[in-house]
């Protein structure tokens, strides 16, 4: 298109964040001068966004409410040809030849969000609006919106009190909003939005997600070292309680408390406990219940054995987890004097393996 067709906003008193677009001479405004004049009706005082409404939407009653981004959409909706989606191009030979020309888009979220605003408003009985009118204009504010892809690196977000309030131009009217819209996660509603200038920017949102995913990384690797940490020291005093029980137990052990298992001429072995008091053994070898009856044994637990068999398998008590039922002789040792001393001087005992277990807990 020629290039007197369209002029360059500058120093706009109603629309400065579109400053610097090439916008389509029309009737009524050829410059910005005439541009600010024209759009004044809506501008001037704060409720003339109703002047709006009832011009398009030939609403006889004129209570009417605010709606979302009314002062970016007004702005965007002269500043481009409402209705169709191209408006970039019309004005492509004067924006080619100036490198200042600000091509930034209307935000596609801010723009949808105030024609829904709009729509409510308008198709609200009391407000008596011209249905013909709705139904023609907001189609057309919506292909208007499409034509501000959502895809864009950069957009403008809106103008004013509208980024702060969740597109409106007061706090009241953005508690209300998101009082009646609890369902919907809308981040200006959050306690503690603020807002980050009136364009929007794709790279320094990712900036922003990254940083916070770098973050959590960060806690999770610490919670994980802090967790591991705390378990090893649970484990070691676990481990010197329990070295610390047998030596107790011990002063008081009488020598006929448990005979160890021995081999006869044959190679038979045989079991025998005379004292169901302090026969103690240790474990060195965990062990993982194969059926019900049996128990769990995990190294440096200490069991109380109640009965011997003939088959390597014995009956007692886990002190250490409190648990009673069968557990292989194969995985423990007698408790002698101490710990260091029954390790070092440990050989094991003469016991068939641990799967072939034949004896019964019934007797």
């Amino acid at each position: 298109m020629d290039g007197n067709k369209c002029f360059k906003l500058e120093n706009s008193k109603y629309c400065s964040n579109f400053n610097g677009h090439y916008v389509i001479k029309r009737k009524g405004f050829n410059n910005t001068e005439s541009f600010d004049q024209y759009l004044q009706k809506y501008f001037e005082f704060e409720d003339s966004y109703k002047k709006f409404l009832v011009d398009n939407f030939k609403c006889s009653n004129q209570n009417l409410p605010d709606f979302r981004y009314r002062r970016s959409f007004i702005c965007n909706n002269y500043v481009v040809i409402p209705y169709i989606s191209n408006n970039i191009n019309l004005c492509e030979s004067q924006i080619s030849n100036d490198k200042n020309a600000n091509i930034i888009p209307y935000c596609y979220t801010s723009c949808s969000a105030a024609v829904d605003s709009i729509e409510e408003i308008v198709k609200d009985k009391q407000y008596d609006c011209s249905q013909v009118e709705v139904q023609n204009r907001i189609n057309g504010y919506k292909t208007s919106c499409k034509g501000n892809n959502s895809e864009v690196s950069e957009c403008v977000l809106g103008m004013g009190d509208e980024i702060k309030y969740c597109g409106y131009s007061n706090n009241e009217d953005k508690k209300k909003y998101c009082q009646q819209n609890k369902a919907i996660t809308d981040e200006c509603c959050s306690d503690n939005y603020e807002a980050d200038g009136y364009i929007f920017r794709k790279d320094k949102a990712g900036e922003s997600s990254s940083k916070l995913t770098t973050v959590l990384f960060v806690l999770t690797l610490i919670a994980s070292t802090i967790i591991t940490v705390l378990l090893y020291i649970y484990r070691q005093k676990r481990s010197k309680k329990n070295i610390k029980y047998m030596r107790q137990l011990d002063d008081n052990q009488s020598e006929n408390s448990t005979k160890l298992p021995y081999e006869d001429d044959e190679g038979n072995t045989s079991y025998t406990v005379k004292s169901s008091e302090n026969n103690l053994f240790y474990v060195f070898h965990e062990y993982i219940p194969k059926i019900n009856d049996e128990i769990q044994l995990n190294v440096s637990d200490i069991v109380r054995v109640k009965k011997i068999f003939d088959d390597g398998w014995a009956y007692g008590t886990n002190i250490s987890t409190d648990c009673e039922g069968a557990l292989p002789l194969a995985c423990c040792i007698e408790y002698h004097s101490s710990i260091s001393t029954m390790m070092m001087s440990y050989s094991a005992p003469p016991l068939g393996p641990v799967n072939h277990r034949e004896s019964s807990l019934i007797t």
